[in-house]
């Protein structure tokens, strides 16, 4: 998996320097990042959108947690919301003109070893509109998005 800052460009998705596309939770081993505290309600809504993100792009493969030293991170469950394909996709919060992309394993980083996503992050997703609702794909094609969907759907020639 590629290693991104938290707040920079999420290049894996945009190319173009000042792209509102942002990077959250993309962590390796090599490199630090910050640790905390997040509410019990972000958590859950993280996991309740984490559940069956809605995605355009496609990914190859499973991610394994490198912090984990056997397990690899694995799934993951809270209140009910299972997240299957833990390390092997990637979630979109869109958030006005920006949109924040982070790798399914971000719940994981957060539970199991403690990393804090930014405050502006956590905003976000505690207004994120329900996964999959035509909310969520209107407040999505306000971002970035949109031409990444066109593009995905433009005609071959």
């Amino acid at each position: 998996m590629a290693h991104y800052y938290d707040l920079s460009v999420c290049e894996y998705v945009a190319s173009e320097p000042n792209s509102r596309c942002l990077a959250v939770g993309w962590l390796e081993p090599e490199h630090e990042f910050a640790r905390g505290d997040v509410s019990p309600e972000f958590f859950e809504l993280l996991c309740q959108l984490l559940a069956k993100p809605w995605s355009f792009v496609a990914t190859a493969g499973v991610h394994r947690c490198g912090f984990c030293r056997f397990s690899g991170g694995g799934s993951a469950s809270f209140k009910g919301h299972h997240i299957s394909g833990v390390g092997n996709g990637m979630l979109f919060i869109p958030s006005g003109s920006a949109i924040y992309v982070s790798p399914t394993s971000i719940a994981h980083y957060i539970d199991a070893h403690g990393y804090c996503p930014p405050a502006e992050f956590q905003t976000a997703v505690m207004e994120c509109p329900e996964m999959r609702s035509l909310a969520y794909m209107r407040a999505l094609l306000a971002t970035p998005a949109r031409q990444w969907i066109q593009k995905t759907h433009e005609p071959v020639a």
